[in-house]
């Protein structure tokens, strides 16, 4: 359980750095408090989303490790490609939880770590959107 806590631990911190990073480049794009033209807003968003992806990636490779290391796994009929990983990474991340895969064993604790580093994303980004979109309704 602690080797599952350490891995979701440093996905996290990898995660947080990387959307930070990706965030401060959409500020550069597109800053808050200057009126967004659609061009800018549209690159920025674009960074945006990209670390989403990038993110989702991370704790699906993060995912598919601790499977190899005998953590635990995901539950499915047959999970037979790394898409199965992201897919599961990229669904936890934006905390929609579809249901249709599920961990098993200490990949849940990775996969609560997911949920909440998503959670912590999604409104980092939210706050860039509000800030950048608030000048254009003024």
């Amino acid at each position: 359980m602690i080797a599952a806590l350490l891995l979701g631990f440093a996905l996290f911190a990898i995660s947080l750095y990387f959307h930070m990073w990706m965030l401060r480049g959409a500020k550069a794009v597109s800053p808050p408090g200057r009126d967004p033209r659609h061009l800018r807003l549209l690159a920025g968003s674009s960074l945006v989303l990209l670390s989403h992806l990038v993110i989702a990636g991370i704790f699906a490779g993060g995912m598919y490790l601790a499977s190899v290391w005998g953590l635990g796994g995901l539950e499915k009929d047959v999970i037979d490609s790394w898409m199965d990983y992201y897919y599961f990474a990229l669904i936890t991340i934006s905390t929609v939880g579809l249901g249709d895969i599920l961990p098993a064993g200490h990949m849940r604790a990775i996969s609560g770590i997911a949920a909440l580093t998503g959670f912590l994303m999604i409104s980092c980004t939210a706050q860039y959107v509000y800030k950048t979109m608030s000048k254009q309704e003024d």
